[in-house]
């Protein structure tokens, strides 16, 4: 078999993408199977790069990565040129279904669709060639848990405060106080509650995930372009994030589908309703030592199953059979 190529790029420039670090270890996720499919050589370029390349570089495959709602990227055209150029043109839809409209006027252009959400992926066309494929983590080495004891904070959220989680972090609040949250627009909580307003780096992020007791893990309520009312499913990045960094979490909400990413109370605490939440953060309190094996078995866990290059791995599978 001769070398695959694979170019890659985000549906917006990257100084619109809040994100664009997840193309990043995408990208790096298909490096890493270089010799193991094969030969691959993978390359990952800004928007504007996107058509230039497909031309020059003759891409065995090109992937897109993102959403569709912000109409930055010709479509027509890019279709055209990987027709030209004889390039499969795949789409990693991560934004399933908040702005599920313009997928659905759109995604005609692609040979293969990969939706990030399990319930979207049963509302597309019949004809198409659609996958549910769900975020992953950065492979990350087992953090040392020693200064777990030593937060001060017993639980940590890091995210932007949609009305689904100001309601939980309220009530939360009101019962746990000693919490941490993190992202622009949270309100101004008494302490002993610590609110960082701003973005912060995901390297810093990562430490955080090793040293806090507890990360919850709180879904999103917004839709841009959800005209169907889809309702999520499956759990964002930060679930896997969170777990190949060691990190312990306790998952809030509709989670059911995480179940069938880490096993329920032995790689993740579950919580269907605010009373078994608290619940939770009581017992983690008095347990740190069973709290520290839930993180170590959930790092496990993502690095044999919920890597960038296991998602990358299944996404060349796919497109092979096309």
């Amino acid at each position: 078999m001769g070398e695959i190529r694979v170019l890659i790029s985000g549906t917006c420039p990257p100084h619109l993408n809040s994100n664009y670090v997840l193309l990043r270890e995408i990208t790096r996720g298909f490096q890493q199977l270089d010799g193991h499919l094969g030969r691959l050589d993978v390359q990952l370029v800004p928007l504007d790069k996107l058509l230039p390349t497909v031309s020059d570089w003759r891409p065995t495959y090109t992937l897109l990565v993102g959403g569709l709602a912000l109409e930055t990227i010709p479509l027509a055209m890019v279709s055209h040129r990987c027709k030209l150029h004889g390039s499969r043109l795949a789409f990693w839809s991560l934004e399933d279904p908040y702005e599920f409209d313009c997928v659905l006027q759109q995604g005609h252009w692609f040979d293969l669709i990969c939706t990030s959400d399990h319930a979207s992926s049963c509302f597309y066309p019949g004809d198409w060639r659609v996958e549910h494929l769900p975020l992953a983590s950065p492979e990350r080495p087992m953090p040392a848990t020693g200064e777990l004891l030593r937060a001060s904070a017993r639980w940590m959220f890091c995210g932007v405060p949609f009305v689904n989680r100001l309601r939980w972090i309220a009530a939360l609040v009101g019962a746990c106080p000693q919490g941490l949250l993190i992202g622009p627009g949270w309100p101004a909580y008494a302490p002993p509650t610590a609110v960082h307003q701003g973005r912060i780096a995901p390297g810093v992020l990562h430490q955080l995930y090793a040293v806090q007791p507890l990360t919850l893990y709180l879904g999103r309520d917004q839709d841009l372009a959800n005209s169907i009312g889809v309702i999520p499913s499956t759990p964002g990045p930060r679930l896997f994030e969170c777990a190949g960094g060691g990190g312990r979490q306790l998952v809030c909400g509709s989670g059911l589908e995480a179940a069938l990413y880490y096993e329920p109370e032995l790689e993740m605490l579950p919580a269907a309703t605010l009373g078994e939440a608290i619940g939770w953060l009581e017992w983690a309190e008095h347990h740190p030592r069973e709290l520290l094996a839930i993180g170590e078995r959930a790092w496990r866990r993502t690095q044999a199953e919920h890597l960038y290059r296991h998602r990358a791995s299944r996404l060349l599978t796919w497109l092979r059979e096309l």
